[in-house]
């Protein structure tokens, strides 16, 4: 009977992911007031804009994170997806105009749908991300060295299975070998790919061999979204190699929960440095009523962070309203008519939750350029 709960758990766990990421792949628009026009210029955040009025760099920090984890990172995937040379270029010149990069590279982890057939046991649904180091600053007689790692979310596409793979594979696994730290086999895989590549194992000796130097402050901003919130573990395997969790920096977007409290617990220094920027009604969120937040409570998955919280757009939660009235109606009634108006509302609502999850992140962006711009002030306050 445990086994078979267990079995049941993890079907409805694949059911509701791809449900969600079907959506969140393909937001739907039609008859939908909430769609990407106006969703980053009708929600809001009073934590971020107090920050930003504080002149804070946890403003500059979000606002360029939102950018290139929601933004750059899929408009760069993209142009590789499709050999495009020209759109390659120009996602990487943003990217260096973002950040001031000295040097951006991309660690491409994925398979495709050749792989998907001939995979062998030992193959995992890999990862995408992208390293930036950024120049060296003096400062009162101190170097500072900047290094950014942006995940790439979800894509969705027939010829490539990966990221849905990734997200699906839900079982709790082991981060590494004998450690007792449970987490999603996906995400997991997606985050140590990309750490055990050749480039990134360069990346990270950097980052180390710059921490070891005197008079020298290392400092490591680690992203993402959705899927892309893998940075999280990447960051855990950062701190396992000996980076010191101080010297990072995590800030993820639309994260579902993907860990369970034993992971909190041993990477509670890194976990105090985590940023969790999350919209009302996120499909993937953890506040209710998130879609999967049944499933996350199934496995005792946890969010990770402080949380930074959007409020969603009015239109959003008047649909909220109108369907909790209908439902009402439909108690006292049992009429068709009004189980036909409530299961319309539900299909607007998934849309809307969908539509939140791929595009309210860009607001932390253009808040930040509308409030600080090119004169941003520094005043070291996070």
């Amino acid at each position: 009977m445990i086994s078979l709960n267990r079995k049941t758990i993890q079907f409805l766990t694949q059911a509701a992911f791809c449900a969600g990421l079907l959506s969140v792949s393909h937001p739907t628009h039609a008859q939908n007031t909430l769609s990407a026009a106006n969703i980053s210029s009708n929600v809001r955040s009073s934590q971020f804009e107090q920050l930003c009025f504080q002149r804070s760099v946890a403003c500059e920090e979000i606002g360029k994170a939102a950018y290139m984890a929601t933004g750059l990172i899929y408009q760069l995937f993209d142009a590789e997806r499709v050999a495009d040379k020209t759109k390659r270029q120009n996602a990487i010149a943003q990217i260096n105009r973002l950040y001031g990069a000295r040097q951006i590279d991309v660690v491409n982890k994925r398979l495709k749908l050749s792989d998907f057939f001939i995979v062998k046991r030992d193959k995992v649904f890999g990862g995408y991300a992208v390293l930036i180091r950024q120049p060296v600053r003096q400062r009162l007689g101190r170097k500072k060295v900047s290094y950014i790692v942006a995940f790439k979310g979800t894509y969705f596409g027939i010829d490539d299975p990966n990221d849905i793979i990734a997200n699906v594979s839900g079982t709790p696994v082991n981060l590494y070998k004998k450690a007792a730290v449970l987490l999603h086999e996906g995400f997991k895989n997606y985050a140590a790919s990309v750490f055990a590549d050749p480039t990134s194992k360069k990346f990270v000796a950097e980052i180390l061999s710059a921490q070891d130097r005197p008079n020298t402050e290392v400092e490591v901003l680690i992203t993402g979204h959705s899927l892309g919130s893998a940075s999280i573990l990447y960051a855990a395997l950062l701190e396992e190699a000996g980076v010191l969790p101080d010297n990072m920096r995590v800030i993820s977007f639309g994260a579902p929960a993907f860990t369970q409290r034993n992971f909190q617990q041993r990477y509670s220094r890194l976990i105090a440095n985590t940023t969790r920027v999350e919209t009302e009604g996120d499909v993937l969120g953890y506040e209710k009523p998130g879609l999967l937040r049944p499933i996350y409570d199934s496995f005792s998955y946890l969010p990770l962070g402080n949380l930074v919280k959007t409020v969603a757009p009015q239109e959003y939660r008047d649909l909220l309203k109108q369907r909790e009235l209908v439902e009402k109606e439909y108690q006292a009634t049992q009429s068709q008519q009004a189980r036909t108006t409530s299961l319309n509302l539900l299909k607007k609502i998934f849309a809307a939750q969908s539509n939140i999850h791929v595009y309210s992140y860009r607001y932390y962006h253009d808040y930040y350029l509308k409030s600080q711009g090119a004169s941003f002030t520094r005043n070291g306050d996070r």
